[in-house]
């Protein structure tokens, strides 16, 4: 079960995904989690802490996300089976979330983002797949997500060409 603190700022996460910066107040997030007002503040006095708190919890939302995905061998499938949930609920809204906060975080959210692709890189460093490859897939992921967020994953290319698009940089090979 989740703690009060774990349930303010999921609900601040939604918040944040449905109505951006302007919408995240302590009392639409107490609505939100469905808690007494004032329940927020209590915890986060000031919306600087709370949107600082945030970037942690985006942070082990990604691991948690990343745990969801079904393991195979194919890491490019992996990773596009990544992309194409990223336009699905509720990681749609945790996306766009993420998107707001790096606009208003950019410092802590981009150390996060270095921590998450180092943690990437080393998935992929086991599987043999080296550093330079490694690299270039955060950026191009960061891409296909944002373009699957914005616009539905009915704007990406097809899955098998994801695939294989993320497989030709893993590799290094011309496709």
């Amino acid at each position: 079960m989740p703690s009060r603190r774990e349930e303010i700022l999921d609900a601040a996460i939604r918040v944040l995904g449905a109505q951006g910066p302007r919408g995240l107040t302590h009392r639409a997030v107490d609505k939100a989690a469905g808690l007494p007002l004032g329940s927020t503040a209590n915890l986060f006095s000031r919306r600087d802490d709370l949107m600082g708190a945030l970037v942690d919890h985006m942070e082990e939302a990604d691991r948690s996300q990343w745990a969801k995905i079904p393991r195979s061998a194919d890491l490019s499938e992996m990773l596009t089976e990544l992309v194409f949930r990223s336009a699905q609920e509720p990681m749609r809204t945790v996306q766009t979330a993420r998107y707001h906060l790096q606009f208003a975080r950019p410092e802590e959210t981009a150390a996060a983002n270095r921590r998450l692709s180092e943690e990437l890189a080393a998935l992929l460093a086991t599987a043999g797949i080296p550093a330079e490859e490694a690299e270039l897939l955060s950026p191009v992921l960061d891409g296909f997500m944002l373009r699957a967020v914005t616009y539905g994953a009915e704007s990406l290319p097809a899955y098998d060409e994801v695939a294989k698009c993320l497989k030709t940089l893993m590799t290094g090979a011309n496709p």
